[in-house]
């Protein structure tokens, strides 16, 4: 008698005896050969998919190609691949369970979101898969006709699309407490729906049962809590998030998994061909909101002093920043600078990211390069200039990189450099609308690409491809913005010989916007729970 393990019609496992399978040949084994969480990975311009297996035996890398300790997140979309011979056309059962009762306080299947349409994903436990079924590749169109090697690549494979997540926020706010900075293994049990036998991995004989994957040290599935956002490309068919235009149809390009019980964020791209690029790692930090008021209250007003932020030795080094100093008091902020501003504090907290992710100790009027990702195709370049406001808002920064990671995939080749957004305590000294993160100016573009500034009636001022950056800014979430109206005759372009002004801004020449542009108005990014 031999100890089998059979997944019940709940999505349980349930340890059996019974008795071994007939031996059959090697080569006419119907075998399950490996089952593996993966990403799925396209080439040849979007007509050849193909799957990398993500765990503790194929350790992923960062940004900085430094491994990563951990595999996946709470929350996350993977793949499920089930690989076999001689079994197509055959259905399989499989459930996946945590290791531990650190994430739902047992071992018990854990209910998922499977994708069962472009516009749909379904809370399961059991998942049923046909070997050699391609639904979970589709697109929001419902085709993958556009991926070539299917059949003769995949056929011998199940292909499950699922999130690692339950379908409620509170139950997903449960197994993110319980997790907390821990990491979890999952596991995966399968076996055939029909119950007949079959062999699993390199057995050497079928047998009845289920077949236990992920759960030894050959290979673990790691997951962990992080905040996710996921940013498609315009063009990318694999983006199922709301509709907004249906003609020409527009999508949103963002989404974002909230975890309440971590500061970590992480953010993914996704190209037009629907690979992933995991661009970077941030930690927010929460701070209190802040207003700019006219009138700036007594010393004994302001509370205690908590810090003082001195910029003497940037504007020594030629650093174009107006304030002088910044006085965070338990009340506010003072602006000290050619006039005093008071940014006073409001209700509530607002949460931050560091931009400066190269974190450039160095002062002067030079371009201070703040991250550099080229990675497999993808590039998102840009720094800062004479400023040392380099925080943004969560939301913003997703639709910041999503926007210059599809302007340089469309071919254009600018170095982006910002004039900043808010200092690291959320004011904004001089500004009012830079408050919190929610605003930020850009150096203009030239014809140089170098990312150095200048007019928008300059000789070198590059109006079309402005034009282009800032409609993919529009698209990505910068509803709003600031510019002037002007004319250039002195330009290669003949589109602003008369009076216009850049898409999506407002005049605004109190003060002058005529050497930067201006984005605010970011539309917020939904949770995937709202």
């Amino acid at each position: 008698m031999a100890t089998r393990i059979t997944i019940t019609d709940s999505g349980q496992t349930q340890v059996l005896n019974g008795p071994l399978a007939p031996d059959t040949p090697d080569n006419s084994l119907q075998r399950i050969t490996d089952v593996y969480f993966a990403k799925k990975v396209v080439t040849d311009d979007g007509t050849r998919v193909s799957f990398t297996k993500i765990d503790s035996a194929h350790v992923q890398q960062d940004q900085q190609n430094q491994a990563i300790p951990y595999d996946s997140i709470l929350g996350k979309t993977v793949y499920l691949v089930i690989e076999t011979s001689n079994m197509t056309d055959l259905s399989i059962d499989a459930v996946i369970r945590p290791s531990a009762n650190t994430l739902t306080n047992n071992t018990d299947t854990l209910q998922l979101m499977r994708f069962v349409s472009p516009d749909r994903y379904e809370a399961q436990r059991l998942f049923t898969v046909q070997v050699g079924n391609f639904d979970a590749l589709k697109n929001n169109q419902g085709s993958h006709t556009h991926y070539g090697n299917l059949q003769s690549d995949h056929i011998n494979k199940a292909i499950i699309k699922l999130q690692l997540r339950p379908d409620g926020r509170a139950i997903f706010d449960e197994w993110t407490e319980r997790l907390a900075e821990g990491v979890i293994n999952l596991e995966v049990a399968v076996e055939r729906t029909d119950n007949n036998p079959c062999a699993y991995k390199d057995g050497q004989e079928e047998i009845n049962g289920a077949g236990i994957f992920l759960n030894d040290d050959t290979g673990r599935f790691r997951v962990v809590n992080k905040n996710i956002y996921t940013i498609h490309h315009g063009s990318n068919t694999y983006n199922t998030l709301t509709v907004i235009n249906p003609d020409p149809e527009k999508r949103r390009r963002i989404q974002k998994v909230v975890n309440n019980h971590s500061t970590d964020i992480i953010y993914f791209y996704y190209d037009q061909n629907d690979n992933e690029h995991r661009i970077c790692s941030r930690p927010k930090v929460s701070v209190t909101r802040k207003r700019r008021v006219n009138a700036v209250p007594p010393l004994a007003q302001r509370g205690d002093l908590s810090q003082t932020i001195d910029f003497t030795a940037n504007r020594a080094a030629g650093e174009q920043i107006d304030a002088h100093q910044l006085l965070v008091y338990t009340n506010g902020t003072l602006g000290d600078g050619a006039t005093d501003k008071w940014y006073a504090n409001q209700p509530g907290n607002v949460d931050l990211v560091d931009m400066d992710i190269l974190a450039n100790d160095g002062v002067g009027p030079q371009i201070f390069e703040a991250f550099n990702y080229n990675q497999n195709g993808v590039i998102i370049r840009y720094g800062f200039q004479h400023t040392r406001r380099r925080s943004i808002q969560p939301d913003s920064f997703a639709g910041f990189l999503g926007s210059l990671a599809q302007f340089r995939q469309e071919g254009h080749t600018h170095y982006i450099v910002s004039q900043g957004f808010s200092y690291s305590d959320a004011s904004c000294y001089p500004s009012a609308e830079h408050v919190n993160g929610e605003a930020g100016d850009l150096n203009l573009l030239t014809t140089q690409e170098n990312g150095v500034n200048t007019i928008l009636s300059a000789a070198n001022f590059d109006y079309e491809n402005q034009v282009i950056l800032r409609n993919i800014l529009y698209d990505f979430g910068f509803e709003s913005g600031r510019s002037e109206n002007f004319s250039n005759t002195s330009n290669a372009s003949t589109d602003d010989d008369v009076t216009t002004r850049l898409p999506h801004t407002t005049h605004t020449a109190t003060p002058r916007h005529n050497n930067h542009l201006h984005v605010h108005g970011f539309t917020p990014i939904s949770d995937i729970y709202a």
